[in-house]
Parts: C-alpha cells; sequence; structure tokens
C-alpha cells in the first residue's frame, strides 16, 4: 500500500553543492566555463561578474530565509539546519575505505564488512530454536492492547526503519488501529515462544571508530537497525526479564542498568584510589579491553545465565528463538551486501543487546576490586607497602572467566596503570597468555583521561582542545547571520557538554589554572556570540552561569542523589551520625567529616563533598 499510494520519487543532487545553489546558478557557471574554455574573454568576464553577484544574493537570501524564526521549528530541523551552515554535511565516512580495499566499489564494500562480521562468531556453536507448543501463560505475561498503542505512540518516527522498511509515522499515526492485530501477533510470540523470522533480520550500518578509517577488521563499529515492532516487543519482554534480574545484577555494573552513568563509575573507582593512597599504599589498575565483545556472544552461554538467574521458562524459551538464526546484511551508501546467518553475538542498536550482554558479564568477579560499564571492565588492586602484588591471579582468574564464557580478552588494547610506588617484588609485569602487558601513564577511562599521577591536566588539554575547535562552527553561524539566541543555545547543546562530561568526578581537584583554561573557552564564546564584552557582563547579560558554578552545582546535586539510603554509591559514605548524638553537636550534618592526610584525597568528590555540601 506504501508502494502504491506513497512511491518514492528519485532525485538527484551533488554532495559538493552549497546549499543555496540553484538551477540558474550552474547555468551561469557553466557558461563561464564555456567561455573560458574557448578563451570567449569578454563572455567569460561577463559571466563571472554575473556568477559572483548571483552568489552572494543567492547566499543572502537563503540564509535569510532559514535563520527567520528558526527556532519556531522542530529541534530535527533546527539541527538541521545548524549543520548546512556549519558545513558539517560530507560526502561517505567510508569513501576513503572504499576506495582503498574495494576500488570504490560500494556493493563489493558492504560484502567485505559483512564477511569480515560473520567471522568473529564463526567459532561459536549455533543455538537451536526449540520447537514448542502452546502452553499456557501466566496473567502477568500477557499483553493488553493498551500497553502496544502506548509504545507505539512514543516511537520516534525519526528513526531508520528496519529491513522491512515500514516507515515509524505508520507504527505511531496508526497505532490505535494496529495496536489490536500487533498485540495478538506479540502474545502469540510469547505464547509459542517463537520470533517471527522477518523481526529476526538488520540493515548494519558500520559506524567508524577511527577518523578516516583504515581497517575493515578493526576501525568498524556495526550498529544494527531491526524493524521497530521486533523493537516494541523486546522492551516488552525485555521489562519482564529486567524485574526479575534487576535486583541481582552486580552493584558495580554501571552501564545499562537505570539509574546509574559512567559519573558514578568515576566517582567510585576514584574514591577507592584515593582512599588506598592517603592510607600509604600503592594501587595498580588494570583497564580489559574485550575484542569484538559484543559480536562474540555465546548464545547458549547467555541462555544458561539467563535461567539462574531464574527468568521463567516461558520467556527463556522466547529469548532462544530471539537469539537463534539472526541474519544481518551490511548498508553501505545506497549499497546493500547480501544476508547471512550469524552464529552467535548480540545486535549493537537492539532493545535487548545491552541486558543481555550484563546479564552475560554479571559473574566476572576476579578476586580483586572489579568495576564494569557494559564490556569495560576496570580491575583494581591496593598494594600494601612489601607485599606482593596478587593483580596477576586475578589476570589468572579473568582469562578463565573469559575462556569458559567464550569471550576474548584483547591484550594489545588491555593496560595497567600504577599510582603510588611499588617495591621490586611488586613490579613483575601482567601477562595475558605469556604476552605482558604495556603500563601506560595515562588512560582514557569512560571518556575522561586519568593519568598516574591522578591529576587533570591531560583531561583538560584534551577537552579544551576539543571544544576549542567546535567553537569554529559557532563563528561559521556568526557569519551567517544567525540569532543571537540560536548562537547561544549552540553553544550550550555543541561546546559546553563537552567541557562539562563527568564533571562531578573531577572538578573538586582542579587547580587554579585548570579551572582558568576550563573558563577562557566559555569567554571566547561569548566574545563571539557578543562581541567586545567584559565576561561578567556577558554572562549576565546572556542570563548564564559561569562554567565553575556549574560544575560545583552539579557536584551537589550528585552529593544530594547520593545521600539518599537506594542510590548505588551511598555506600561509599561513612556511617551516619546518632540523631541523638546530632542534636548535642554544634554542627547538624549527618555524615561525620572523615580525615585525610593528603589534600589530593581532600580534594576528591567524596571526601570534599562530606566536608562542604552537606546542609546545602
Amino acid at each position: 500500500m506504501l508502494d502504491y499510494y506513497l512511491p518514492l520519487i528519485p532525485r538527484t543532487q551533488n554532495i559538493n553543492d552549497k546549499p543555496w545553489v540553484t538551477e540558474e546558478f550552474r547555468t551561469v557557471i557553466r557558461r563561464r566555463q564555456y567561455a573560458w574554455v574557448h578563451r570567449h574573454m569578454a563572455d567569460y568576464r561577463r559571466y563571472r561578474n554575473q556568477a559572483l553577484r548571483l552568489a552572494k544574493t543567492l547566499r543572502k537570501r537563503y540564509y535569510d530565509a532559514r535563520v527567520e524564526d528558526l527556532r519556531r521549528s522542530d529541534s530535527r530541523n533546527w539541527w538541521r539546519h545548524m549543520k548546512r551552515f556549519t558545513g558539517q554535511t560530507k560526502q561517505h565516512e567510508l569513501s576513503g575505505l572504499a576506495n582503498s580495499a574495494a576500488n570504490g566499489d560500494y556493493r563489493l564494500l558492504a560484502d567485505m564488512i559483512n564477511k569480515s562480521l560473520q567471522a568473529v562468531s564463526e567459532d561459536l556453536s549455533p543455538i537451536s530454536d526449540e520447537c514448542s507448543v502452546n502452553t499456557e501463560v501466566p496473567d502477568e505475561y500477557i499483553i493488553s492492547p493498551d500497553v502496544v498503542f502506548a509504545r507505539l505512540e512514543r516511537i520516534n518516527v525519526y528513526k531508520s526503519p528496519g529491513p522491512d522498511g515500514l516507515p515509524n509515522w505508520v507504527l505511531r499515526d496508526f497505532a490505535h488501529l494496529l495496536c489490536e492485530p500487533l498485540c495478538a501477533i506479540f502474545n502469540a510470540s510469547v505464547r509459542q515462544g517463537k520470533m517471527p523470522m522477518i523481526w529476526k533480520k538488520a540493515n548494519v550500518v558500520a559506524v567508524p571508530k577511527a577518523n578516516p578509517p583504515t581497517s575493515i577488521e578493526a576501525d568498524l563499529r556495526p550498529i544494527s537497525l531491526t524493524p521497530t515492532v521486533s523493537k516494541v516487543l523486546e522492551s516488552i519482554v525485555g521489562s519482564w526479564i529486567l524485574d526479575v534480574v534487576g535486583s541481582q545484577l552486580d552493584h558495580r555494573q554501571f552501564g545499562a542498568v537505570k539509574g546509574r552513568s559512567t559519573t558514578h563509575a568515576l566517582v567510585d573507582m576514584l574514591h577507592h584510589w584515593h582512599k588506598a593512597l592517603d592510607d600509604g599504599h600503592s594501587v595498580r589498575v588494570l583497564f580489559v579491553d574485550y575484542a569484538k565483545a559484543f559480536d562474540h556472544v555465546d548464545h547458549s552461554t547467555v541462555i544458561e545465565k539467563v535461567r539462574r538467574f531464574g527468568v521463567p521458562e516461558l520467556i527463556v524459551r522466547w529469548l532462544t528463538s530471539f537469539l537463534s538464526e539472526r541474519q544481518q546484511r551490511v548498508k553501505v551508501s545506497d549499497q546493500l551486501s547480501d544476508w547471512i546467518t550469524l552464529r552467535g553475538g548480540m545486535p549493537q542498536g537492539s532493545w535487548l543487546g545491552p541486558l543481555i550482554f550484563v546479564i552475560l558479564i554479571d559473574d566476572l568477579h576476579p578476586r580483586l576490586l572489579t568495576h564494569k560499564y557494559l564490556d569495560d571492565t576496570t580491575i583494581s588492586e591496593t598494594v600494601v607497602k612489601d607485599m606482593a602484588s596478587q593483580m596477576q591471579c586475578a589476570v589468572n582468574d579473568l582469562i578463565e572467566w573469559s575462556e569458559l564464557n567464550r569471550m576474548n580478552v584483547n591484550s594489545k588494547k588491555t593496560k595497567e596503570m600504577v599510582f603510588g610506588s611499588f617495591s621490586k617484588e611488586s613490579t613483575t609485569p601482567l601477562l595475558i597468555s605469556t604476552k605482558p602487558v604495556e603500563r601506560v601513564s595515562e588512560y582514557k577511562l569512560l571518556g575522561v583521561t586519568v593519568n598516574a599521577m591522578l591529576k587533570w591536566d591531560d583531561h583538560i588539554s584534551t577537552v579544551t582542545s576539543k571544544a576549542a575547535k567546535r567553537l569554529w562552527f559557532l563563528k561559521k553561524l556568526k557569519r551567517a547571520g544567525v540569532t543571537r539566541d540560536d548562537l547561544l543555545y549552540f553553544y550550550q547543546a555543541v561546546v559546553r557538554p563537552v567541557l562539562e562530561y563527568a564533571s562531578p568526578a573531577w572538578h573538586t581537584s582542579l587547580t587554579k589554572q585548570q579551572t582558568k583554561s576550563l573558563e577562557d573557552i566559555q569567554r571566547r564564546a561569548l566574545q563571539i556570540i557578543l562581541g567586545n564584552m567584559s565576561y561578567e557582563d556577558a554572562c549576565c547579560s546572556l542570563n548564564i552561569d559561569s562554567l565553575a558554578d556549574r560544575r560545583l552545582e552539579l557536584c551537589k546535586k550528585l552529593f544530594r542523589q547520593i545521600v539518599c539510603e537506594s542510590h548505588n554509591l551511598h555506600y561509599l559514605l561513612p556511617t551516619k551520625r546518632d540523631c541523638q548524638v546530632t542534636n548535642r553537636l554544634r554542627s547538624s550534618n549527618k555524615y561525620p567529616v572523615v580525615r585525610a592526610r593528603t589534600d589530593r584525597c581532600k580534594r576528591s568528590f567524596i571526601m570534599h563533598s562530606l566536608a562542604n555540601f552537606q546542609g546545602r
């Protein structure tokens, strides 16, 4: 019906054309070039001047039309125009890889990428879809049309559909008509423990991990676009699984768990490291990297662990069908590869993917302190003076667990870092399958650069450099005549978040010079927006706070959350004072201020918050 009533209309456009270019302008350019080639200099000069005047007129007309009342449009439209103004629309990111690996043939490149992704899980044994008859379904696992309707109404119509090609706007706008038949299909799928084959197919988009990508195997991350109706069913079944396993998950797993984030993981790790150093010990940390973690998931292992969590057999049967015989094809530009069937792996981009991976890695518990953010695993050891390190034993446990669970540790990307000083017998290099682990002085951990001195010079240098590059886009918008409010909005949405990412983990430990370096970026941005004006007056005029004040408020907000006993970082706080004792003290603080010997520990987030944020 869609193909008949709403057929696609082909349209040709030169990707190198400016957004204001018209057919009239192209005609003038062609005449100018014809006159130049044939040495008609009088005609050449006339068309050259005409092209310059027309370009100026068209450019002004385009920007005036787009900028006027731009903020009244929806956010997606606003961002689309912003990207065109700043010139961020460019040729396909894989064009260089296509030229070097496939002689410019995008179809061949798509096939090469697909075969490379298939090869990752070729050593795994495929799981079989168990045949089952209809069984009695408990009331709590019967899906109602109201639930389906509510989820269809929340569909983002701007996201790409899966291989079925069914536009998301059809599902959302006709939710009142589709909810009942879809509900019947969903209930039949759960009751029979079968996932429709078409819902197990995915279009894979290869997203570069490096710029530009040079290797198909190492520099591409596959993102799976699955059918939207499949995601709706996944979200419903996934909520049932989460109800069962949620309270049993490792409290130091910070990825794909509601209420936890990279900031929480960093605060937790840094607190343990600061405390150990303050006690006069050393800290040895291993940053573990798994090779193709999501693409090399053994389905049999996953199903076994889901059963161990106590998930009902009805859901386990459905999950088995969901994982078995999944098919994918790779899309590069407008070219599609052939379909292939996978033997393992979890589709990155599906609703269930992160949750299933969290269940898979949940029982990874080497004998030392372990923090996890999905597949990013950090193992920390406090080494007491004159005591031998036990990290190699933990590494052996890690390797043994990885082999048992069919996961591969990437020894090249796994790194070690040492805080403090070790005795000679503790400096033995760590080994992973006879290969030594590289010891580094700095490492990018969950997006934050940490160095061996636990100082933030490297991180501040990295984020200020990244933010400064984005100021160039702000200048281009200014030249395009974008309004002051839009310039400020762009700064707040594109530049400032770079400077504030995970700031509670490091703000309290900044030096004055580091604080100034961050503030200088905002100062430069406000000068671009307002011109020559003092920083204080500019902040007042635009009604924005300094970055230091914003970071301080973020720290206070996080500490207020941690004080709540249900928060996953509440255990980092000392034992709460007795109410009767507190009433007799001058200080009304609920928690005692923990003493620290070193300024470094005093300025860590938890210690600083206990001393400064209580009662605020």
